[in-house]
C-alpha cells in the first residue's frame, strides 16, 4: 500500500485571499509567526497535524479542503505540482 505524503497545503492562500482576510491576523490567531505562516502559504514548509483543524476553523472550510488547490482539485498521486510524494508504508516493504 502507497501512502501520499504532502509537504503543502495549496488551499491555505486562495482561501485567505477569498476570506478578504490578512496573514498578520491569522498567524496571530492560530499563535504562529507571519513568516511561519508564509512559509506554509508558499509551501516551503507543512504545518504540524495539531494545526490542522485550527487553520480550516479559522479559513471555514474543511481539513480536506487544505489539501485542494483554489479549483478544487486534489494534488496528483506521486509527485505533483503541490510537492506532495508517495511513500510506502512499513507493511508493504519487503
Amino acid at each position: 500500500m502507497t501512502a501520499k505524503i504532502y509537504t503543502s497545503l495549496p488551499g491555505i492562500r486562495p482561501r485567505r485571499l477569498a476570506l478578504g482576510m490578512k496573514a498578520a491576523h491569522l498567524a496571530e490567531e492560530i499563535g504562529v509567526t507571519k513568516q511561519a505562516w508564509f512559509y506554509w502559504e508558499n509551501g516551503d514548509t507543512m504545518p504540524s497535524a495539531g494545526y490542522l483543524p485550527a487553520l480550516a476553523e479559522l479559513l471555514q472550510c474543511s481539513i480536506e479542503d487544505l489539501y485542494k488547490d483554489a479549483e478544487g482539485t486534489r494534488a496528483a498521486e506521486g509527485v505533483g505540482p503541490y510537492g506532495e510524494t508517495e511513500a510506502r508504508d512499513a507493511d508493504d516493504a519487503g
